[in-house]
């Protein structure tokens, strides 16, 4: 007959390893957890109060879809995220950029009214807007749309340049620029036609990730950007 672990001695020299602590029984854990009632307990109020951080509703919380309105939270989550509105009848709403009449596109209407001359051509295809403006005022135009209260293309996702040799006689480049507004979701392609040797102002000034950009431009088109940090 085998010795119980706690009835053995220790030899000399070595030490008694202390008895295990008797491992509880799954009678004596804690019964599961509702799902429903941890839901519930761990939701925020309808109006909380105190600190800590504030986030936004989920689409889950906006409203309760069902099976006349499947898609009544996501309705409800898209007009409370859209701050300038989905109406037709708001000239700076999100419908008004992909309006058939490409005149009455926040940013052509915005660059009218700043200077007529400004704009080369206003080009759109599947609902993406191409302005063509002038060269030497890429730098001014950058930082007037994303100083505008109500555009706002306060983010700059490229800038790159297509050499359209063959395809046109002049000017050889097309400097362009992708500009995004993080507030209204709408994406605008900037572009400013550049010969050889001609430069265009630099858009380090505005976004610092326009540096390496221009450097990748300069490399392959030999395109200057005046104002670079270091070309």
């Amino acid at each position: 007959m085998s010795e119980r672990p706690q009835d053995v001695q220790a030899q000399p020299g070595q030490s008694r390893t202390p008895d295990p602590q008797p491992k509880a029984t799954a009678d004596g854990s804690a019964a599961n957890a509702d799902p429903g009632g941890v839901i519930d307990a761990v939701a925020a109020p309808e109006n909380p109060t105190g600190g800590g951080a504030q986030t936004q509703p989920a689409a889950t919380q906006e409203a309760t879809p069902s099976s006349a309105a499947p898609l009544v939270n996501i309705e409800a989550m898209r007009e409370r995220m859209d701050i300038e509105g989905l109406a037709a009848s708001d000239p700076w709403g999100r419908g008004a950029y992909v309006d058939p009449d490409v005149e009455k596109h926040p940013v052509v209407v915005a660059l009218r009214e700043r200077d007529p001359d400004t704009i080369v051509d206003v080009v759109r295809f599947r609902d993406e807007t191409t302005i063509h403006i002038r060269a030497p005022e890429l730098r001014e135009v950058c930082a007037f749309l994303r100083a505008h209260p109500r555009i706002r293309l306060d983010f700059l996702t490229d800038l790159t340049a297509v050499d359209m040799l063959r395809l046109r006689e002049r000017p050889r480049f097309d400097v362009v620029a992708l500009l995004y507004s993080l507030s209204n979701r709408v994406r605008v392609r900037i572009k400013a036609g550049v010969d050889d040797g001609e430069p265009v102002p630099s858009l380090v000034p505005l976004w610092n990730g326009a540096n390496w950009l221009e450097r990748e431009v300069y490399d392959m088109f030999g395109i200057v950007f005046e104002g670079h940090p270091n070309p």
